[in-house]
């Protein structure tokens, strides 16, 4: 009797790892398949209007010359939100080139440096170029109407976790240059940091550091369409 009761159990269990579901009919396929392009399509449209959004929005802030209002900071976050949201990674391929600063918004855990910087430097003449052949990307700010130059180069590595959004950052050299003064380096070293890519596509990008601040660049032949020329 304990045998069969056994046997019993293992026909059961047989039959249940090896049922074999039924397949959905060829029509239902058809409307499943037609819906997920429906929703990638309406996640493409709603990242291009989010894009798009935001850029007008930075621009009414007056591109980092004036002072966000509390209804703009808002909207800024929640667009940032939907871009994140799209699941973009870093890719050295995308990130690779020129980059136009359009607004870097400082938190309280942010370098002084950097926050002087800020002060000084005219939007659309501050950059952070990728070289991805080197590990490098170079921030360069021109301070005082073009009269000084301001440039860091960070050394970049990729970093392995499940967003895939984060590269290392090390300040590994750094100097200024004055109206006709000789370039004088400045002794600017920094090891631990990181950057996350809340978002990156081929004429965009928004990115996070350690310290708090958010950064938005596009690529210079985008920044007409930003400033609305």
């Amino acid at each position: 009797m304990l045998r069969t009761a056994v046997a019993g159990l293992v026909l059961a269990a047989s039959a249940t790892a090896f049922h074999v579901p039924s397949l959905p009919s060829a029509g239902h396929r058809s409307i499943t398949a037609a819906s997920r392009r429906g929703v990638c399509m309406q996640a493409v449209a709603g990242v291009a209007e989010a894009k798009a959004e935001l850029l007008s929005v930075l621009k009414d802030t007056g591109l980092g010359k004036g002072e966000e209002t509390e209804e703009q900071a808002k909207r800024i976050d929640e667009l940032v939100g939907v871009l994140a949201e799209a699941g973009t990674k870093f890719d050295p391929k995308v990130a690779d080139g020129e980059w136009a600063l359009v607004l870097s918004r400082n938190s309280k855990g942010s370098p002084k440096l950097q926050k002087a910087s800020n002060k000084a430097e005219q939007v659309g003449t501050s950059f952070a170029n990728f070289d991805v052949s080197k590990g490098e990307f170079y921030n360069i700010a021109d301070l005082f109407g073009g009269k000084g130059k301001l440039k860091a180069t960070v050394a970049f590595g990729e970093v392995e976790d499940k967003s895939g959004r984060r590269i290392s950052c090390d300040i590994v050299d750094a100097s200024v240059k004055l109206w006709k003064l000789p370039t004088l380096p400045l002794p600017l070293r920094a090891k631990g940091g990181w950057l996350d890519f809340l978002y990156l596509d081929e004429d965009m990008r928004v990115t996070k550091g350690n310290r708090g601040g958010l950064f938005f660049h596009v690529r210079p032949d985008k920044l007409d369409e930003v400033y609305g020329k």
